[in-house]
C-alpha cells in the first residue's frame, strides 16, 4: 500500500473536523477492537467529543481519503502496519498541526515517550490508566497543554534530569561530532563537514566515548539513542511499484 505525505503547504486545504465545531472528532488506532469499541462509547459520552471512528491499522487510517482529519488522534505505540514512530511522523507531516495527539500504549518506557513528546505528541498514558484520567488527559491536550500519565511521570522526570548532566558535560563541538558520528559519518566526512583536522575529530570523538563512559563507536551511538541525545530521522518510504 502506498502512503503518499501531503507537505506542509497543503495543510489550509484541511478541515479540521471538529476543533471549529463544538464537538471534536476523534479518531482511535489499535488493534484490540474490544478496547476501541469500549473506548467509542466512553467518549462519546463525554460533551466535547462528537464523532468517534476506530482503525487497526495505521497505514489504513492514513489512506483512508474519505475521513477528515480529526481534531484528536488516540494511538497506540505499537500498531498493525507500521510503527508507533512512523504513524506519529506521518500524522504530524500530512494532517493539520493543530490536531492533538496521545499515545495510549503499553510501551511506556522513558525513551519511547521522549520520543513521542520531540516527534510531536501532545500526550502519553499507559493503558493501566484510568477513564477519568484519560478523559482529564483530553481536556488537558483540548486546552493546549501536555500531558503525561500520572503512573509514568516520576520516571520521566528523573530520567531528564539525569540526561541534563550528561549533556551539560559535553562542549558543543563534542556534541555537534556526536550527532556526526550517530548518523554515520566517517571521522574524514566529519572533519570536511567541520573544516578541522582528522585528527581533531578524533580527539573530540574519543572524549565523547570517555565522558559517555562506551569503549566502542556502535556503543556510543547506543547510549545516545537510548539516552535521547541522538534521534534518527524517519524517511518518507519508497513508492512501490505496479506491476505492468
Amino acid at each position: 500500500m502506498e502512503i503518499k505525505l501531503k507537505h506542509s503547504d497543503e495543510r489550509s486545504n484541511f478541515v479540521l473536523g471538529g476543533l471549529k465545531n463544538s464537538s471534536i472528532k476523534v479518531v482511535l488506532v489499535d488493534e484490540l477492537v474490544i478496547l476501541t469499541d469500549a473506548l467509542r462509547c466512553v467518549l462519546q459520552g463525554m460533551q466535547e467529543i462528537g464523532n468517534v471512528a476506530s482503525y487497526t491499522d495505521g497505514k489504513v487510517f492514513l489512506a483512508d481519503k474519505s475521513a477528515c482529519p480529526p481534531g484528536i488522534l488516540i494511538m497506540d505505540w505499537a500498531i498493525n502496519g507500521m510503527s508507533g514512530l512512523e504513524l506519529l511522523d506521518f500524522a504530524r507531516n500530512a494532517m493539520p498541526k493543530e490536531m492533538k495527539i496521545i499515545i495510549l500504549s503499553t510501551v511506556t518506557d522513558v525513551q519511547t515517550i521522549k520520543h513521542a513528546i520531540r516527534r510531536g505528541a501532545n500526550g502519553f498514558l499507559p493503558k493501566t490508566t484510568s477513564l477519568d484520567e484519560l478523559k482529564e488527559a483530553i481536556v488537558q491536550v483540548i486546552a493546549g497543554k501536555q500531558y503525561i500519565g500520572k503512573g509514568i511521570r516520576d520516571n520521566l522526570i528523573n530520567s531528564v534530569f539525569t540526561d541534563e548532566q550528561v549533556v551539560l558535560h559535553l562542549s558543543p563541538r563534542e556534541k555537534e561530532v556526536l550527532q556526526k558520528v550517530c548518523s554515520g559519518r566517517t571521522i574524514k566526512e566529519i572533519a570536511y563537514d567541520l573544516k578541522l583536522s582528522a585528527h581533531t575529530v578524533q580527539y573530540y570523538h574519543r572524549s565523547v566515548m570517555d565522558k559517555l563512559k562506551v569503549k566502542r563507536t556502535t556503543d556510543l551511538i547506543v547510549y545516545a539513542m537510548q539516552h535521547g541525545l541522538y534521534i534518527p530521522e524517519l524517511k518518507e518510504p519508497a513508492r512501490s511499484q505496479r506491476a505492468g
